[in-house]
């Protein structure tokens, strides 16, 4: 089973890694990129066209 590519979204730096650390954990899930607001999220979705968009809420 391939692992589902993430991309995570957030504008806070330490929610970012902080969501890293914890995915890192988990051998299915591929961190991809890393996005800081809503523009940024969106060109790297559509260039990286990753399975999961993760931010901290």
């Amino acid at each position: 089973m391939q692992p589902f590519r993430i991309l995570i979204v957030d504008d806070h730096a330490h929610a970012r890694e902080g969501i890293r650390e914890i995915l890192e954990e988990f051998e299915n899930f591929l961190i991809i990129g890393e996005a800081k607001n809503g523009a940024e999220a969106l060109q790297l979705t559509e260039e990286l066209l990753p399975d999961i968009i993760s931010s901290w809420i």
